[in-house]
Order: structure tokens, then C-alpha cells, then sequence
């Protein structure tokens, strides 16, 4: 399990270091074979050790026919990556970056089977717009 939210640089080629609490399992459990992708509605990437990725994707590939345009934007953006074992970076693509308005400073969360990173200042912006919405009807009874 992914959890925990990390700020990361992203360097002037586009590559940003996994934080050091993330690394040994994602080398132990993967290889360090990781796979990204957009997500469909938001503008941030998916990134997912490479197991749970084939997951991940079968039951995208599933999806009907009503959510095509989601399923492409999905499969079709995917990308495999080697993880740099020593230093712990990915390289993240030009048109990834572009899709996702990341710029310089990254934002990393886990996500349980998976991780999404986002552009620190979008991120900031989406969060603070989802505070100002009413709670979702689920989130009602809720105690902490």
C-alpha cells in the first residue's frame, strides 16, 4: 500500500526521483518496472508498479463501448519505465508532462495500489476548489 503525499522537482529533462520510502518495495515488487499513464478525467498521471498496472489495465480494456474515449486516453498514454535503481528517477515523457501541466515542482501521492502525480500548483487549486463543494452524500454520517 502507496500512502503518504511527497513534493518532488522535476529537473529540466523531465525526470523526478521516487522518494526513498518508496523505492525498496517498488524494486522488491517490481523490479523497478513501473508503468504511467493519464488518468481520464483528471489532469494528473497514474503511475503503478509494473503487477499492478496489468491489473489495472485488463480492467480498463474492459470497459463497454459508451467509455472508448476514456479507455483510449488510458491505454494509449501508457508508458513502461525503467526505474534507475541507484538514484530512484523516472523519466517522465515531453507529452506526458504537457498532458498533465506539470512543471517544475511535482506532487506525489499514494494511492493505495498505485500513485498519482500531479503539478503542485494544480493539485493546490483542485484541492481547494473540492473544499469549497458541499460533502458528497456518502461522506455524510462519517465520524472520524
Amino acid at each position: 500500500m502507496f500512502e503518504g503525499a511527497s513534493t518532488l522537482s522535476v529537473d529540466a529533462k523531465g525526470r523526478i526521483a521516487i522518494p526513498t520510502r518508496y523505492r525498496d518495495s517498488l524494486v522488491e515488487s517490481s523490479g523497478g518496472h513501473l508503468h504511467i499513464t493519464r488518468h481520464f478525467q483528471e489532469d494528473c498521471l497514474l503511475l503503478f508498479p509494473e503487477a499492478e498496472w496489468v491489473a489495472f489495465r485488463e480492467r480498463v480494456a474492459a470497459w463497454p463501448m459508451s467509455a472508448s474515449w476514456q479507455k483510449r486516453i488510458v491505454l494509449s498514454n501508457a508508458m513502461a519505465l525503467e526505474m534507475d535503481t541507484s538514484s530512484g528517477r523516472i523519466l517522465l515523457s515531453p507529452d506526458l508532462r504537457e498532458a498533465s501541466r506539470m512543471g517544475k515542482d511535482a506532487f506525489l501521492l499514494g494511492n493505495g495500489s498505485h500513485f498519482e502525480l500531479w503539478d503542485k500548483q494544480v493539485y493546490a487549486a483542485k484541492e481547494a476548489q473540492a473544499r469549497e463543494q458541499p460533502l458528497p452524500d456518502a461522506l455524510n454520517n462519517f465520524v472520524f
